[in-house]
């Protein structure tokens, strides 16, 4: 699995850029949606409205958006008193979300980089745009240029985020050509996203390095780690001492090649051949790995 962690200035385009991620193959996991969600719920609502009262209802009896937003924008004590109540919750909802998914995952954070970096996340992308193309691009919500700079005045600084991003994605422009700059980085990490691991046992250690020299040779794979191992089996009373397992870091596409080059080796197919996802590994690790593979 690969996680994108996205963020954005506001009205820059975080949504655009993660719906075109969609469009190349990715998992969306949206904080705004996980948002809403938790202000139906009973502790975020009565927390809010014990705070500032039916300033923040509206006639439904619901959550005020606007009025939460009018408040917290306006007052420092009250953006860091909601950014502590709600941030956990939602960070909460994500990790539980992530535990279901495989392969490519984007998931939009606002204020990313205010709150922390969540610790699953393997690479970071911040959207920005200048402060004339965001009011221009979000008149229809109220945002002047003036509103967005009130707005933005308790967050860190587009040059902070800058310096903090793995990828800053300039949105500036058209569609087509957000698309166009999106397109090389979205292919990428779609292969990162396909890092596994594939175990082999071989049934001598000089097998087992004949095997790990093809595989390597031919850029299968990007590391082999070999163990010794003591294998049991029920309808025995002692150990198998004579084993020996490879460990091979490679991309999915690749697992069928490798069992071949197995095969070939053994005069017979491998078993097993285990085959797991990797959950997490640094972006400097997966870049390597995919630029070292075939």
């Amino acid at each position: 699995m690969f996680v994108l962690g996205l963020t954005g200035d506001i009205g820059a385009g975080k949504s655009t850029v993660a719906s075109l991620f969609r469009d190349m193959g990715a998992r969306i996991i949206d904080a705004d949606i996980i948002v809403k969600k938790l202000w139906t719920e009973p502790e975020l609502f009565q927390a809010a409205k014990g705070r500032w009262g039916d300033s923040v209802i509206n006639d439904k009896g619901e959550i005020s958006f606007s009025g939460v937003a009018d408040r917290v924008f306006s007052d420092e004590g009250d953006y860091r008193w909601l950014c502590d109540l709600i941030h956990p919750l939602v960070r909460r909802e994500m990790t539980s979300g992530l535990a279901s998914e495989r392969g490519w995952v984007v998931v939009e954070i606002p204020l990313m980089f205010e709150s922390g970096v969540p610790y699953w996340c393997d690479m970071t992308a911040y959207v920005t745009a200048s402060s004339s193309t965001r009011a221009s691009r979000n008149g229809h919500r109220g945002l002047s240029e003036e509103k967005l700079m009130s707005r933005e005045k308790f967050l860190l600084s587009s040059e902070e985020k800058r310096a903090a991003a793995d990828l800053i994605i300039e949105n500036d422009g058209s569609l087509d050509e957000l698309r166009e700059f999106l397109l090389p980085h979205g292919s990428k990490m779609q292969r990162m996203s396909s890092i596994c691991t594939v175990r082999i046992q071989c049934a001598f250690r000089k097998q087992a390095r004949q095997l790990i020299s093809a595989v390597l040779g031919k850029k299968l794979a990007y590391q082999a780690n070999l163990l010794s191992l003591e294998t049991a089996y029920s309808k025995y009373d002692q150990f198998l001492t004579e084993n020996w397992e490879v460990q091979f870091y490679t991309l999915a596409n690749l697992v069928p090649a490798i069992t071949e080059e197995a095969t070939g080796l053994m005069k017979k197919p491998p078993v097993p051949v285990a085959v797991s996802d990797v959950l997490r590994a640094s972006l400097s690790f997966r870049e390597a790995l995919c630029e070292a593979c075939r």
